[in-house]
């Protein structure tokens, strides 16, 4: 299975939201912590359950961004236990924080660094048992940095964006999602700034808004020929496997496994684009 390519944020005080969401992005975040005022925090836990428990297969693709203050982690993760959800996504995430959370889970973590200590530790982070992915969040991390928004420039968070990358590859990961760009109005610029992401070593991305779903769904989507070239690729792997070959050669290129690997991921893409029938 693909991992998923769209993560779409939406307040978790907006039920309506929620399952609208989860009916345009691969996966949800039912956003508890910064989309939530501090006083509408204990209603937006309560409206956020009852969508969890009216239909668990939905459920199954919303992940949660709780809180990390202390009182309302605490009891966002009260909420959470023994419920069907994606996973947990850790905002600010250090590592006594997500060592915290995962004690207290039992669903994946996603690591959102957004500290320049969890920068600095983002390998001890992504080795915390259940923390399944890292992510960047780049508009808190560049205040703290004192560098540019990323729409700005990005230039001064390319360091951190490979750091997250490697980190996460070394611990065993899965690619990390890109992090959000709050830019709504140039849909050419989005998807070739998510384009550059995906260079970079991420894949998929974080939403803000259902429109940039569909842009970061065309911005991943293989070309034909590269599909074409893919399935060639696998073809002739699965012929030399069968022949007892250790070495093939694809239209005057030596193939080893990670260009079969590489195919293999072409073509999940690929899968997950096409239309239902």
């Amino acid at each position: 299975m693909v991992n998923p390519r769209s993560w779409l944020f939406c307040p978790a005080d907006r039920p309506d939201r929620v399952r609208k969401a989860a009916a345009t992005a691969d996966v949800v975040v039912a956003d508890l912590e910064d989309a939530v005022h501090v006083d509408g925090k204990d209603a937006a836990r309560d409206a956020l359950v009852e969508v969890l428990d009216e239909d668990p297969e939905r459920a199954r693709r919303i992940w949660v961004r709780i809180n990390n203050d202390g009182r309302s982690t605490g009891a966002d993760l009260d909420a959470l236990r023994a419920r069907t959800c994606a996973g947990i996504v850790v905002p600010k995430a250090e590592p006594e924080i997500v060592r915290e959370v995962s004690a207290r889970s039992s669903v994946p973590l996603l690591g959102l660094v957004e500290t320049a200590a969890g920068l600095w530790q983002a390998r001890e982070i992504a080795g915390v048992e259940r923390v399944a992915a890292l992510s960047l969040g780049e508009y808190d991390l560049a205040v703290e940095l004192g560098v540019c928004a990323p729409e700005v420039d990005p230039e001064p968070l390319r360091w951190a964006r490979s750091r997250i990358v490697a980190a996460a590859a070394a611990a065993g990961l899965a690619p990390p999602p890109a992090p959000v760009l709050v830019t709504l109005d140039d849909p050419e610029a989005y998807r070739a700034d998510t384009a550059a992401m995906l260079r970079f070593g991420f894949f998929g991305r974080m939403c803000v808004h259902p429109r940039q779903v569909a842009l970061v769904h065309e911005a991943m989507r293989p070309a034909a020929d590269e599909v074409a070239a893919a399935r060639d690729v696998v073809r002739a792997a699965e012929e030399a496997e069968r022949a007892g070959l250790a070495v093939l050669v694809v239209d005057g290129r030596m193939i080893d496994p990670p260009v079969v690997h590489r195919a293999h991921r072409v073509l999940a893409l690929a899968e997950a684009d096409a239309p239902a029938s």
